[in-house]
């Protein structure tokens, strides 16, 4: 059948705008790449403002009745970040990133990429008064590197200095595995990979001088750290016998160890712990004690992530059945969270006011108005 004028203007009309968002969406999966690499002492990049990014930053904020601020797109995928004190920033990276990515909140896009020569990003952390962000890297195989830590000016980009791993110009041992400023500033715990012969995995530097001053526990594979009880205590999670480790900062002695089997968060306060255990429930125990307080409920999968809310109300638990906000004194969930794009990826958290609570989720980043969120989960 042969097609007339108007037909064949009709199926135009009708291919071209599908063409087009296809086109759209293969252009948002496709890797940033560039002829000239950055220099060894860091470069910072401006990213132009895209009206695509912000249309589809509306287009998943209407797919929900969730009070969702901003979901922000990835060019490359992410696992790790950061949200600034001011809930106005965040920071984020990947294990395939070489650039550490500022993404604005309130313009719901990166704005700016901190590029350094080599390495990924494996851990990101803010400083508490916003003035650093840290970044810890990790290297391939052939890359014979110990500048494992960059410490960048937050607000301007600059690369203060580079902080180095604790095996001179090795490759796998000088990756780092997780960051943590302490309460006042002054000190940044860094860990790194498991070190032969049962080498010091933690340190402590001096963020001011950059001076390493303190080394910590035998090696094992060390996840998220957490400075406690106004930074007197240093802990981490033991991925390998999947316990909670408390150590003394001044003197680098273990204070206590909570063999749960499960994943873990501290309350701001140090004075409990959350503990997603293999058994798959949500329990709350005393850290002085050690006892069990509370069973906040059980999950068909494993808990995979926990985090508390900045005053310590509120959990936010990741499971294999989803992503669940608690009411820690209730004992009853708040709201279910459903509306992320992409499966979740190895961060989330809160910034220091508890406003916005985001997550990392593959080429996505979500952020939501905590404050919302929770009253209306009450209410429903």
């Amino acid at each position: 059948m042969k097609l007339t004028k108007l037909q064949k203007w009709g199926i135009a009309a009708a291919v071209v705008p599908v063409l087009l968002v296809i086109a759209f969406y293969v252009h948002s999966w496709l890797p940033y790449y560039e002829a000239d690499p950055p220099p060894e002492t860091g470069e910072v990049r401006d990213i132009p403002s895209s009206l695509f990014d912000r249309a589809l930053s509306a287009y998943y904020e209407r797919q929900t009745d969730e009070p969702i601020v901003a979901i922000i797109r990835q060019d490359i995928i992410a696992q790790f970040g950061a949200i600034s004190p001011d809930g106005q920033y965040l920071a984020i990276g990947g294990s395939v990133i070489r650039d550490l990515c500022i993404a604005s909140i309130t313009e719901k896009r990166v704005v700016r990429k901190f590029a350094i020569r080599s390495g990924n990003v494996n851990a990101i952390a803010y400083s508490p008064d916003g003035r650093y962000l840290a970044t810890g890297r990790g290297f391939m195989s052939h890359m014979r590197h110990s500048n494992s830590i960059n410490l960048w000016d937050a607000r301007t980009g600059r690369l203060i200095r580079n902080l180095p791993g604790p095996k001179g110009p090795e490759t796998h041992l000088n990756d780092v595995t997780s960051l943590a400023f302490s309460p006042d500033g002054r000190t940044l715990a860094a860990s790194f990979e498991p070190q032969p012969d049962k080498a010091d995995e933690v340190h402590i530097f001096d963020v001011e001088s950059g001076r390493r001053i303190r080394t910590m526990h035998p090696s094992t594979y060390t996840y998220t750290l957490y400075f406690l009880n106004g930074g007197k205590h240093l802990a981490y999670e033991d991925g390998y016998e999947r316990s909670f480790v408390v150590h003394d900062v001044d003197t680098g002695n273990q204070a206590r160890r909570f063999k749960l089997d499960a994943a873990y968060a501290p309350s701001p306060d140090g004075q409990t712990l959350a503990a997603g255990t293999r058994d798959k429930e949500l329990k709350i125990v005393d850290m002085k004690t050690g006892r069990e307080l509370r069973t906040l409920g059980s999950a068909r999968g494993y808990h995979r992530r926990l985090v508390y809310s900045p005053d310590g109300r509120h959990l936010a638990a990741l499971s294999d059945d989803g992503l669940f906000i608690w009411d820690v004194e209730a004992g009853k969930v708040v709201r279910q969270l459903r509306g992320y794009p992409d499966i979740m990826g190895h961060w989330m958290g809160f910034d220091a006011a508890g406003n916005h609570f985001a997550a990392v989720c593959n080429k996505y980043v979500v952020v939501w108005d905590f404050r919302k969120l929770v009253s209306a989960g009450r209410k429903n």
